[in-house]
This record gives C-alpha cells, sequence and structure tokens, in this order.
C-alpha cells in the first residue's frame, strides 16, 4: 500500500509539475501575444500612409522587430512539448489547439507579410525617391509591387488557416480573437490591394508602361488670372521608364486666339468668364478650378503642337523661388543667376524692361524658354537633402503656386482631396472656404503694381442655422504715372494707354450659400458691380475695378448660408506677385 501510496503521490505531483508548467508557457504566451498586440495600432497607421515626408523609419523597424519577437516567443511556448501533450486533455486540450494554430498563424504573417512591407517602407526614403541623372529610380516601386504581392498571398494563406480553426469547444476569448484577427487580415488585404493600385498608377505616371508627356506650364503673375496667371511659357516633359527631359516648348504666342474655342465648355462658364476662358491660352487658367485648366491646355497643345498630352503641371515664378531657396541658384549661358531673391522680379517685371519695345516679346518669348530650362534642370539635379527640397515643394503647393492634373482619372483620384490639386473643397465640413480670386483685364503685366487685402467677416460659429459672410475686398494700384506714362504699352496694357488699370474680381462663397449683395466701394474710382451666379456649388459674386495710378478701392460680397454644419471659416486667394492679405472675423471659432 505503501508504495502504491508513493506512486499515486509521485504521480500527482508529477501532473502538478506538467500543469503548472503548461500554465506557465500558457501566461508567457498571453504575456506576448499581449505585448504584440500593443504595437499593432501604431504598425497599422505607418504602414497605411507610407508618408515619406512624415516617416519615421527607425520607429517602424522597432515596432515591426518588436512585433515579430514577441509572436515568435508567443509560438515557442506554444510548441513546447508539455503544451502539445496538454492539448490531449479533455476541455482544456481544444482551448490550447486553438491558441497554438492562432499563435503559429500570427507567426507566419510576421515573417511572410509584416517583416517584407516593412522592409519595402524603409526603402521609402527622400533620398530614394530623389532622381539621379534626370531619371526616378523605377526599381523602388517594381520591388514594392512585389513585396505588396507576397503579402497578400501570405494573407490569403494565413486566412484559410484561420478558417480551418475549430473554436466550437473553447472558451469565448478565443472564438473573439479569432473573429478579430480574421476581420484584421481582411482590412489588411483590402489596404494591400489600395497600395498595389497606387503603386500601378504611379507606373504610369513614371512611363513604365509606356511613355508619358506632361505640359509644364509656367504661369505669369503679372497677369492675374484666378489660378494665379496665365500660362505664358509651356514645356513638354517627357518621361520613360523613370528618365525625363523637356523635350518641346513653346509660348502662349504659339496658340492663335482666332480659331474659336479650343473645346465646347458649359455656357454657364462662358457667362462667367466671358468666351476667353476656351478661346485664349492665357484665360484657361481663369476659373479657380485646376481641371478645368488642365483639359484647356492639354487641348490647346494637342491641337496646335500635337501628340497625347497625358497631364499638365503648373508652376509660378513664387513656386520657383522656394524652390530657389533650397537647391541654390542657377545660372543661365549668359552667366546671370537666377535665385531664390530675384526670381520674382527678374520673371515678372524686369526682364520686360531689358528690350525695346518692339522686341519685348520675341525677346521675353526667348529668356523664358532658356530660364524654364535651366531652373528644371537645377532643381531637379541638385545636392540639396531630400527633405528640405520636399519643404520648399510642399510649400509651394499649400501656397497655391503648384498644381497637377492627369487625364488619367485613375490618377486623378490619387489627387483628390489634396491641396496641389487645386480643387476647392465640395463642402463646408472640415472648413468653410469662401475664395477670393482676380483676373487682369487690361492685358498687361501690371499686377506687379497692385497690393490686394481680404477680410471675411461671419457669424457661423455663432450662428450656424443662418450665418452670413461678408467679404470685403481691397485693390490698390502702386504705380506711378510717370511709370504708366513711360513704361512700353505691352507692360503697361494698350486698352488704356497705362491711364488706369482693370481688374475683374471674383467672390466664391461657402458652398450652398447665395449671394445677397454686391457692392463696389468707391464710385468715384472706375467700378461696377456685374451679375452673380453659381460655379462649383458656390455662389459667385462679380465686380470689375478700374484703378488710375495710385487709386485704391473696395468690392463687397455678402452672402447667406443655410443651415447645416460648417467648419473653421477659412480663405483662399489667387496667388498675387504682392501676397493677398487676408484676415478672418469670426465671433466664436476656434
Amino acid at each position: 500500500m505503501a508504495i502504491v501510496l508513493i506512486v499515486l503521490i509521485s504521480l500527482i505531483v508529477a501532473l502538478a509539475c506538467i500543469g503548472g508548467w503548461v500554465a506557465y508557457q500558457a501566461v508567457q504566451a498571453k504575456d506576448s501575444l499581449e505585448r504584440a498586440q500593443g504595437t499593432v495600432a501604431t504598425l497599422q497607421t505607418d504602414l497605411t500612409s507610407l508618408d515619406v515626408a512624415t516617416l519615421d523609419v527607425s520607429a517602424l523597424t522597432a515596432s515591426a522587430d518588436s512585433f515579430a519577437s514577441d509572436v515568435s516567443e508567443a509560438r515557442q511556448h506554444t510548441n513546447d512539448p508539455l503544451f502539445k501533450l496538454a492539448e490531449k486533455v479533455p476541455m482544456v486540450g481544444p482551448n490550447l489547439t486553438a491558441v497554438r494554430q492562432l499563435t503559429d498563424s500570427l507567426d507566419q504573417l510576421s515573417t511572410d507579410a509584416l517583416l517584407p512591407i516593412v522592409d519595402f517602407g524603409k526603402t521609402l526614403t527622400p533620398a530614394a525617391l530623389k532622381p539621379v541623372n534626370g531619371a526616378f529610380n523605377v526599381e523602388l516601386l517594381r520591388n514594392g509591387d512585389t513585396a505588396l504581392a507576397n503579402a497578400d498571398t501570405a494573407i490569403s494563406a494565413a486566412s484559410a488557416s484561420l478558417a480551418s480553426i475549430d473554436t466550437t469547444d473553447t472558451v469565448g476569448q478565443i472564438g473573439s480573437a479569432k473573429t478579430t484577427l480574421t476581420s484584421a487580415l481582411g482590412k489588411a488585404q483590402d489596404q494591400i490591394v489600395k497600395a498595389r493600385g497606387t503603386l500601378s498608377t504611379a507606373e504610369g505616371i513614371l512611363g513604365m508602361n509606356g511613355t508619358r508627356h506632361y505640359v509644364l506650364a509656367f504661369l505669369n503673375n503679372a497677369e492675374s488670372t484666378g489660378l494665379g496667371g496665365g500660362p505664358a511659357s509651356l514645356s513638354m516633359l517627357t518621361v520613360d521608364n523613370g528618365a525625363f527631359a523637356i523635350t518641346d516648348q513653346a509660348s502662349s504666342r504659339d496658340f492663335p486666339q482666332t480659331d474659336g474655342p479650343v473645346i465646347p465648355v458649359d455656357a454657364g462658364l462662358r457667362g462667367i468668364y466671358g468666351q476667353g476662358i476656351n478661346e485664349t491660352l492665357n484665360w484657361s487658367t481663369s476659373r479657380p478650378d485646376f481641371p478645368t485648366a488642365g483639359n484647356l491646355i492639354k487641348s490647346w497643345w494637342e491641337k496646335y503642337r500635337g501628340g497625347t498630352v497625358d497631364g499638365v503641371i503648373s508652376i509660378d515664378p513664387i513656386a520657383l523661388s522656394d524652390m530657389l531657396a533650397v537647391t541654390g541658384p542657377v545660372k543661365l549661358k549668359s552667366g546671370e543667376e537666377i535665385n531664390s531673391g530675384n526670381a520674382v522680379s527678374l520673371l515678372l517685371h524686369d526682364i520686360y524692361l531689358r528690350f525695346e519695345p518692339s522686341e519685348i516679346q520675341s525677346g521675353t518669348d526667348a529668356f523664358f524658354k532658356e530660364a524654364a530650362t535651366t531652373i528644371f534642370s537645377g532643381i531637379t539635379s541638385t545636392s540639396a537633402a531630400p527633405d528640405v527640397l520636399i519643404t520648399g515643394v510642399n510649400k509651394a503647393i499649400d501656397a497655391g503656386d503648384l498644381m497637377a492634373w492627369s487625364a488619367n482619372p485613375d490618377e486623378q483620384k490619387l489627387l483628390a482631396g489634396a491641396k496641389i490639386s487645386g480643387v476647392m473643397p465640395t463642402d463646408n465640413t472640415k472648413s468653410t472656404l469662401t475664395g477670393t480670386f482676380f483676373r487682369d483685364v487690361t492685358v498687361s503685366k501690371t499686377d506687379y503694381w497692385l497690393e490686394t487685402t481680404v477680410n471675411l467677416q461671419t457669424d457661423v460659429c455663432t450662428n450656424p442655422n443662418n450665418p452670413t459672410f461678408t467679404q470685403t475686398i481691397t485693390l490698390h494700384s502702386t504705380i506711378t504715372k510717370e511709370e504708366a506714362s513711360t513704361i512700353a504699352p505691352f507692360i503697361v496694357g494698350d486698352n488704356f494707354g497705362g491711364r488706369k488699370f482693370s481688374t475683374e474680381v471674383y467672390g466664391y462663397g461657402p458652398v450652398g450659400a447665395t449671394i445677397t449683395n454686391t457692392q463696389v466701394g468707391d464710385s468715384s474710382v472706375g467700378g461696377s458691380a456685374r451679375s452673380s451666379s453659381d460655379d462649383l456649388g458656390r455662389p459667385v459674386g462679380r465686380a470689375i475695378v478700374d484703378l488710375a495710378p495710385g487709386q485704391t478701392n473696395t468690392v463687397t460680397f455678402t452672402y447667406a448660408g443655410a443651415a447645416g454644419t460648417y467648419g473653421a471659416p477659412a480663405l483662399q486667394t489667387t496667388p498675387m506677385i504682392n501676397a493677398t492679405a487676408a484676415t478672418i472675423d469670426a465671433a466664436g471659432c476656434k
């Protein structure tokens, strides 16, 4: 009996030890999985955005390595021989089996999906994306697509494995974990599909699936239009498998104004901006909507220069100045330097004073062509730090001095909602935007001397059910009578011989509002209100102001908003040589 008792006691102790060991392994696995879960949110955020400008590669790597280590450790615990032996125990066993299978799936995902994607994310640095010798590193995109394709396959395999795990006889937490993981994998796969689509689109943009042709439109802010200025100088940028070069150039004079509409546009648009909107290249940027301008510029180029245009990029001297501040100056063949300090004045004013009146157009056209090529080469081959260059580009985008449009609908979707698209918001949810836009109708280069301000007064934050918006715009001409009478007609405009300068003013109210009043302030100064209209889902107020040298006048538009949800009030203006001073008075707004 004693021997039997000893054996029984020994067996009980052994079983207790085994049970304790299994329990220990389970607890350790649980702790490892909980640590892994803590890094998931960070990884999801980083891998969803993969924002080159803000991606912290070291933090991403640390999070991925931590997740992989914790999951691998959990797998070691759940694959312990005694742990597997305990899976044979009734009631407890099915739970342990399911936990092991779930852990195995996570570990496989970490190895086959997460780490390869993170490795790709680590390559998305500004330096890697910077062009070298006139070409982008297209292999980077190909490698990324391979990594994402492999991850997609791994997730599909993991999803199938999860589906086969039997949680019928397990505790509720295990079944919930399976459901949560299955849902997470589905979302991850959706993100991978989107990412692969984005990469595929980028490959198309970079000419990896056939040569692309983009018009670079250099806008002249000295002759303002809604988006900044008319496209006085244009270059064809040809991109083939990542390599890019300027292959053709033209000036606005190369596109006739006597052939009628280049393409049809809505009659309402011609009602607001006149027939010149689609009959004159320089007025193609009148409407504050870059897709409209992009399509018109594309049509002008295709009709008179030939070929197929895949997209349009606009840039003005203000943006060039921002970029030259980062890249450093460039030199023309003559040895003349263009730098951040002189780019705006040189390209928008000084150059016109160098030539005799009869030679201004031909002389400036030739100068602009060389300047465009030289500056483009300087910016794309700069040794400046890529992240600093990106900062300069973003500054230009935020100010509306750099915009892009694609003729490919899928590619255009990538730009949707981004400032570079040149599209105003279609609702008031995030911000309640009011726009102030100008267009020179003197046919001159005198906006170099035009100063503007705009003030918005609104009670939208205290009275969202019946808000009002009052937009007060001031225009002041700083040109002197002596300058106006002695400078060449090409600069001051042939229309009025320097006696006055005419500017159209457009006020775009908040989405869904109505315009209730338009007033031109000083009756002693030339100007008048024009009929209001609607465009882009917004009310449009219109006025014209005629300023003699040194004069000032004010235009006021008043809008009534409907009851609704309104974001904080905001102002958007035409990018002017002398930036419009914008202020907002809105009681109760944060």
